[in-house]
């Protein structure tokens, strides 16, 4: 029986590694509804005819949708073993993290969240956490991430790794605090994937009043889509459901204030919103650096974050400047 398009999941050439075992069948798309298997599983990759499709206009490798699982566990398995070199600099440490995380959020964009899928972002945020170990400049992070085409992912990961820094300059010391905050970071938005995709892709400024309301359902989306796992931490459902709240109350879906929000959701909601000042979005015309997105949470907006944690990413942002 044929597959149909359906059945299938592109992948960049960029994104295979050279002499590696692949874990799936590869397959050219020739058509609509034609694909010709062109490697099987166990074979090494290849460069020079990786090379040769290019040289034939041919950008993408096509993957069996059900079997996409065991290529992303793959590319998260060669990220955890390469970061232990200590050879390797910060930005290709960035890179091997944000490669990983790619084939995470392009499993949820075709399959959905599932239990596969979760324990995949479970191994990201530990390579997340030895990310943050190894980098030595948050700047340098920021600035190796503003480079990622793919804004919810570079955004996503930005916020896991600061997340995780602002956990320990606030004294946050055991390994599993930490690693709650990184997949909390990582999976803050994932409830904007069930929201339409052309409202998930709109700046803020040109929603209207109905619009808002249905992209600010995200974070009970959210918080939705972890419960039905029925394994998520509660911490982490806590982070997601209530990264947009604020210590003023002026945030959502609850408007809950400083004294009731979950511990580490004050954390990541600080992440949150600093790096939406310095990444690339859509809602933004011109990011701003480290040091003045600090100056426009603390004078613009009034600080309407934790205190606590707002003076850790303070005192981040000072060590890092001096150390510069």
């Amino acid at each position: 029986m044929e597959l149909t398009a359906k059945e299938f999941v592109p992948i960049s050439l960029t994104e295979f590694v050279s002499g590696v075992a692949i874990p799936v069948d590869l397959f050219v798309r020739l058509g609509e509804e034609k694909f010709v298997l062109v490697a099987k599983a166990g074979q090494h990759s290849n460069v020079d005819q990786f090379k040769n499709y290019q040289n034939k206009e041919v950008a993408y490798l096509w993957v069996r949708k059900k079997e996409y699982y065991k290529l992303a566990h793959q590319s998260i398995s060669l990220a955890g073993i390469a970061l232990s070199k200590r050879e390797l600099n910060d930005k290709q440490r960035t890179s091997l993290v944000t490669h990983a995380a790619r084939s995470v959020f392009k499993q949820m964009d075709h399959l959905g969240f599932d239990l596969e899928l979760y324990n995949n972002a479970k191994q990201i945020t530990l390579a997340i956490v030895g990310l943050v170990e190894n980098h030595k400049s948050l700047s340098d992070l920021f600035e190796s991430l503003s480079g990622v085409s793919d804004q919810l992912l570079s955004h996503s990961i930005g916020v896991s790794s600061l997340s995780v820094v602002i956990g320990q300059a606030l004294g946050y010391e055991k390994k599993g605090t930490l690693e709650k905050l990184a997949m909390g970071g990582l999976l803050h938005e994932i409830g904007l994937k069930a929201i339409p995709a052309e409202l998930a892709r709109k700046p803020m400024s040109a929603m209207s009043h109905s619009e808002v309301a249905l992209w600010e359902t995200h974070a009970f989306r959210g918080m939705q889509m972890l419960l039905s796992l029925g394994i998520v931490p509660d911490d982490v459902v806590s982070i997601v459901y209530e990264h947009h709240e604020n210590s003023i109350g002026q945030g959502f879906p609850q408007r809950l204030r400083d004294v009731k929000m979950h511990p580490l959701a004050k954390v990541v909601s600080l992440a949150d919103s600093y790096a939406d000042l310095i990444l690339p979005n859509i809602n933004i015309a011109v990011t701003k650096n480290p040091r003045e997105a600090l100056m426009y949470i603390e004078h613009t907006l009034g600080i309407p974050f934790n205190k606590e944690a707002f003076r850790a990413l303070k005192k981040i942002i000072d060590n890092d400047k001096k150390a510069a």
